[in-house]
């Protein structure tokens, strides 16, 4: 008597079955791929951390520059008038907010550096918009505070503009780990957008804070002269101004917390471009792991973002 053939493996596991260990045999090798590219996936997802925290500077150096005008004008005039204030301070500081949307543009480079990193890492791409493209034009006439001199030179301009055509060049590829040691290959281009991110911090946000904590110091003057004629109105004022001042002082805190963050991202770059093909070593693991303590300090202290209002 013949004995029965045994089962194939494919007749066997009927459906569902055969569906179900085809979805678990997939997930298990792009789980494997995932968890290799995970120290990429770190690194974008602190980046975009990192990203976020410094919007609010860029609102923020507009903010001083209004605030300090308004606050002038609320103490020193004999006849104060909000509106015509509020206007009179917009129109001071007109030229600040241009540059605030000029830097705005770097700073998205950036955060679209670190989105791509993290769907290439993914294995999902992102498409982005043509809103990118006049970067180039905005970034150019672009000046430094007070000095006039341009924040990108054209060699550094150029450098910047060829990341963001690259970004969105990549928004159509799917060759995962070229793709990655290319945008790696970008660091110089990277370190050119977060210099100019930092210095931002440094001679514009809190460039704008001390100049508004020196201020203070000359109002509590014109309070005090006033404190005779209005002690209660005096003593109100002086609160709001010593409230203001400690404020102050915790947002310049932002600025070296965000410095920090910018200088580790830096090293967290040349370490993913020189460990690419060896992205489990220590040294990577390290790295990232500063990185990512930096970038928490920076969380930690963006709560005095909020300034005080009148």
């Amino acid at each position: 008597m013949q004995r029965p053939s045994k089962p194939s493996l494919s007749t066997a596991l009927r459906p569902p079955a055969a569906a179900m260990l085809a979805s678990l045999l997939a997930s298990l090798l792009l789980g494997g791929c995932a968890s290799k590219l995970a120290p990429v996936r770190t690194f974008a997802e602190q980046t975009q951390k990192m990203s976020v925290h410094f919007e609010p500077m860029l609102a923020g150096s507009v903010s001083s520059c209004t605030d300090k005008a308004m606050r002038k004008r609320l103490i020193m005039a004999e006849r104060f008038d909000a509106q015509a204030s509020e206007q009179a301070a917009r129109a001071d500081c007109a030229a600040i907010a241009q540059a605030s949307l000029s830097i705005a543009g770097l700073n998205d480079v950036l955060l679209r550096y670190a989105h791509t990193l993290a769907a290439l890492a993914d294995e999902k791409l992102p498409v982005y918009q043509e809103e990118f493209a006049g970067l180039g034009d905005a970034l150019g006439g672009l000046a430094q505070p007070g000095a006039g001199a341009p924040v990108l030179d054209a060699d550094k301009l150029e450098k910047v503009v060829k990341l963001s055509e690259m970004l969105s060049r990549l928004a159509t590829q799917r060759l995962q780990k070229s793709a990655l040691r290319e945008l790696l290959e970008q660091q110089d281009a990277v370190n050119i957008v977060s210099d100019a991110l930092k210095d931002y911090a440094q001679r514009s946000y809190r460039a704008g804070l001390q100049d508004e904590l020196r201020d203070l110091a000359l109002l509590r003057g014109a309070v005090d002269g006033a404190a005779a004629r209005e002690p209660l109105a005096a003593n109100y004022i002086r609160t709001r101004l010593h409230q203001e001042g400690k404020q102050l002082q915790e947002r310049e805190k932002i600025v070296v917390a965000y410095v920090r963050a910018v200088e580790s991202l830096q090293a967290s770059v040349a370490a993913l471009r020189a460990h690419i093909d060896r992205l489990q070593e220590l040294e990577l693991e390290t790295q990232l792991a500063q990185f990512a303590r930096h970038v928490d300090a920076l969380q930690r202290q963006a709560v005095f973002y909020a300034p005080v209002r009148w």
